[in-house]
């Protein structure tokens, strides 16, 4: 299945169970064709409540079954549809179709305010168990007596997996009159696109719309698929900067409500990313200079300077993002620039060591264990410190060649030539001897052995 039909069925499970939650009786608010509803007289039931408590808090657990059976429980006992709609809603949300089918096709009757969710939830059964004739049916029924956009979906997406691409076309607008939902939109340029080959009419669509109401994030993505299909990348990064910049000012405008925040910020740097890349890709300067222009001080900017091998500004950066943060990780990062990039290697011993004992102290990780366990065996400021530190680190990564010359070479610094030897081989054995360092440590060795 193409994966745009998939985000179809997705959009109508979305619809099915945006009330499937704590609000047990707010499941379907459309106003239908029908006005009048026969009254279905319901029966006293004297637990009611506590079973209403127990489904809802089934729900919240996550205890689906559970809450499904005292939901049917509860109808049986009052004949209220209301709980019958539940049972069945639940029932689609685990995917107990046949379920769903023989329930809804035992239960059902014309003509209450209950009939419409029962009927759409029996026909997108049949569609899912794969009665498509039975589905079609029952989805013309549902959309004749009940004009809603939800109808109108599911009916254009039991037309889409037959392939009548065009009633399908029909019934996704006729939706997006009702509803103006960005996600039918979406669908419905995609049937454009892909299945009316109506491809020019669809980019104009979505251009005029985004005109229109504002970078939608899945939207200029499926229009940036469509610009590249079409070969038409001079419109690309145009398109990337304005979300860059829209998105940008909505997570400035949104910072003091933490959801829409959350939001933001991944919406905004999912586009960064992107933008990076697409001038990235044709030149690394210029999306440097665009992301240092923008004040976009983050890992992107941090690894395009490590890809173009500028170790100071990524030392500068590093101490930003760490100041900000206080991700330890940021700092172990900074301490290994500046020893890398220090001529003289002791100037910075202190600062590089402080630096990451602190990181040590505060994080496990194996590589800046080993690290600064090299350097306090390596320049003799406290080998037995270096031993346990990388022995620490090859418990996490036990055949690590690096770790292991590291713990040679601590053994040997404390004259304990027979372990030295030992771990040394192992070395050997593995990559050989064209490696200066490890040619120097093992003559080292073999020296301390005799």
């Amino acid at each position: 299945m193409p994966s745009y039909t998939k985000s179809l069925i997705l959009c109508l499970l979305l619809f099915f169970f945006s009330g499937c939650n704590n609000k047990i009786l707010e499941v379907e608010k459309k106003e239908p064709i029908k006005t009048k509803f026969v009254e279905l007289k319901t029966k006293s039931f004297e637990s009611e409540n506590q079973y209403i408590i127990l489904a809802l808090e089934s729900e919240n657990q996550k205890l689906y079954f559970d809450a499904r059976n005292l939901y049917f429980k509860l109808f049986e006992k009052t004949e209220n549809y209301e709980y019958f709609v539940k049972y069945l809603a639940i029932s689609t949300h685990i995917q107990d179709y046949k379920m769903v089918k023989e329930q809804a096709l035992k239960y059902y009757v014309d003509n209450i305010k209950e009939e419409e969710i029962i009927l759409r939830l029996y026909t997108f059964a049949l569609f899912k168990l794969g009665n498509q004739k039975e589905a079609l049916l029952n989805a013309q029924k549902l959309a004749n007596l009940f004009k809603s956009d939800v109808n109108y979906e599911l009916l254009g997406t039991i037309y889409l997996q037959q392939k009548d691409y065009l009633k399908a076309y029909e019934l996704f607008e006729k939706s997006f009159a009702l509803n103006k939902s960005v996600n039918t939109f979406f669908n419905l340029t995609n049937i454009q696109y892909f299945n009316l080959s109506q491809k020019t009419e669809a980019i104009n669509k979505i251009e005029q719309y985004i005109k229109d109401n504002g970078h939608d994030f899945n939207l200029s993505i499926q229009l940036l698929t469509f610009y590249e299909k079409e070969q038409q990348t001079q419109k690309i990064l145009p398109l990337l900067k304005d979300m860059y910049f829209e998105y940008k000012k909505n997570k400035d405008n949104s910072a003091n409500i933490e959801n829409s925040e959350n939001n933001e910020l991944e919406i905004f740097d999912r586009t960064k990313l992107l933008l990076t890349k697409y001038i990235a890709k044709d030149n690394v300067a210029e999306a440097i200079e665009f992301l240092e222009e923008n004040e976009a001080e983050d890992e992107i900017l941090l690894n395009l300077y490590k890809i173009t091998n500028q170790p100071s500004k990524a030392y500068d950066l590093l101490g930003r993002l760490y100041a900000s943060s206080y991700n330890f990780d940021y700092l172990a990062q900074q301490a290994i620039i500046e020893f890398e990039m220090a001529e003289n290697k002791k100037s910075v011993l202190n600062s590089v060591i402080t630096k990451l004992e602190k990181v040590t102290q505060n994080m496990d990780n194996h590589i800046y264990e080993n690290y600064l366990a090299y350097i306090l065996i390596d320049f003799d400021v406290n080998v037995s410190k270096g031993v346990l530190l990388v022995k620490k680190a090859l418990q996490e990564e036990p055949n690590n060649i690096a770790y292991i010359d590291t713990l040679a070479w601590g053994e040997y610094k404390l004259k304990n030539c027979k372990e030295a030897n030992k771990q040394m081989k192992k070395v050997i054995d593995e990559i050989g001897l064209n490696d200066e360092e490890i040619k120097l440590h093992w003559e080292k060795i073999k020296e301390c052995k005799k």
